[in-house]
């Protein structure tokens, strides 16, 4: 159980920082991978894999970090799929 509970404090705080800071995970990506207006979708589920990864880290929870990153970034992969329904990118 404490595992989960170190889990969700760094990774809310990894999140609460980067908001407070201003941090912009996608600008670090190389220009041919910048997608316009889906740049905020893909920095923020970047974002999200780097604190799921960092919580299991914390918790000395190897499956639970490599799990959660994976997951994660997999994950990222609807992204075109949403972008196709809702035509965020024009």
């Amino acid at each position: 159980m404490i595992d989960y509970i170190t889990f969700g404090i760094v990774d809310n705080a990894v999140m609460i920082a980067g908001a407070f800071t201003g941090y912009e995970v996608e600008k670090m990506l190389p220009p041919k991978f910048r997608l316009g207006a889906l740049m905020p979708i893909v920095g923020a589920g970047i974002g999200n894999a780097c604190s799921d990864f960092l919580g299991g880290v914390a918790a000395l929870n190897w499956e639970l970090a490599i799990g959660t990153g994976l997951g994660c970034i997999i994950g990222l992969a609807l992204i075109p799929v949403f972008n196709k329904k809702f035509k965020l990118n024009r």
